[in-house]
């Protein structure tokens, strides 16, 4: 269970988070785009100018372990990630210290700023953020923040048993399939459509700047799974639309792709070019907070990037 004292305040606008953080709510990750980031005294932001700080997670746990214990009040915004919720609960001490394995916030920071390439079924502590990863119904409000922080509480202090384990294993397999059916479309830098290749689980990431010399730029997707570390192998830049809650994501796998393609800063120009409340790092972000958008929406983004590519 929560500490009794813990109190999340959700909210997808920029001016009501600055008014939680004047009354004492850490911001965690309140980044709004090309509105700025709320920070607070602990500065737990990691996007857009806050881009050269370490993830929110690794300094709680590391650097900050408790110190909000007395008063844990927090102001969070979009969805409640691994990120998020590990830091929550380092910075209000909502675990023993010693439950806080480094390995695996590590592992959560890892995974958050740059996760192309990490096999989290590969090690126990991957199979443990696998298992947080896959929760359902982590809904982007209050309440789907504290049911995040009490599974991750039970997470670090309990564990998995072997059944649960062979559960996120088939699951994992089964986001997979899923990811690769959800590609609508592979465009080249003009916008023109591409075959989607066969065989896809089994070719290398598109990056680096040898994605220059490839045709492919664009993947578009309509998926209810995250599927990153599919979609890359389709193009280098991945325009992601999450029905559920009407966003559109846009990726590259890493930041040497993202200036290959965008130039010094990577997808900092896009933000500029979608508009205002855009926004995220260098490799990874999305639409505006709390604006709901379509399928055809993330179409247009597409062809706007490409547009941007044939310039």
């Amino acid at each position: 269970m929560t500490s009794p004292k813990l109190e999340i305040k959700f909210t997808n606008n920029y001016d009501e988070a600055c008014t939680f953080r004047d009354a004492g709510f850490e911001p965690i990750e309140c980044a709004f785009g090309q509105y700025g980031s709320v920070m607070g005294p602990l500065a737990m932001d990691h996007h857009g100018t806050e881009s050269h700080r370490d993830g929110v997670a690794l300094r709680a746990c590391r650097d900050h372990y408790g110190v909000l214990a007395g008063e844990p009040k927090f102001v969070v915004t979009g969805t409640p990630d691994a990120d998020a919720v590990l830091a929550i609960i380092a910075l209000a001490g909502l675990v023993p210290k010693d439950a806080l394995d480094g390995r695996f916030y590590e592992l959560v920071n890892a995974h958050d700023t740059d996760p192309i390439g990490i096999d989290l079924l590969a090690t126990d502590r991957g199979v443990l953020l696998a298992w947080f990863n896959q929760l359902p119904k982590l809904s982007q409000s209050e309440r789907g923040f504290r049911r995040a922080v009490e599974a991750m509480q039970r997470l670090l202090t309990t564990g998995l048993g072997t059944d649960e384990i062979k559960t996120v294993i088939k699951s994992d397999r089964g986001r997979k399939r899923v990811a690769m059916e959800g590609i609508l479309q592979r465009l080249d830098r003009s916008g023109q459509e591409l075959p989607i290749p066969d065989g896809l689980e089994t070719r290398a990431v598109c990056r680096g700047a040898a994605v220059l010399d490839e045709a492919a730029r664009i993947a578009v997707v309509n998926s209810s799974v995250w599927g990153f570390d599919v979609w890359y192998r389709a193009a280098p830049i991945v325009v992601s639309y999450a029905s559920r809650i009407k966003k559109v994501t846009v990726g590259c796998p890493d930041r040497a792709t993202a200036e290959a393609l965008f130039g010094p800063g990577g997808l900092e120009h896009v933000w500029r070019e979608l508009g205002r409340g855009w926004g995220g790092r260098e490799t990874i972000g999305g639409s505006p907070r709390g604006v709901a958008k379509t399928l055809g929406d993330t179409f247009d983004t597409a062809r706007l990037i490409a547009n941007m590519l044939s310039d």
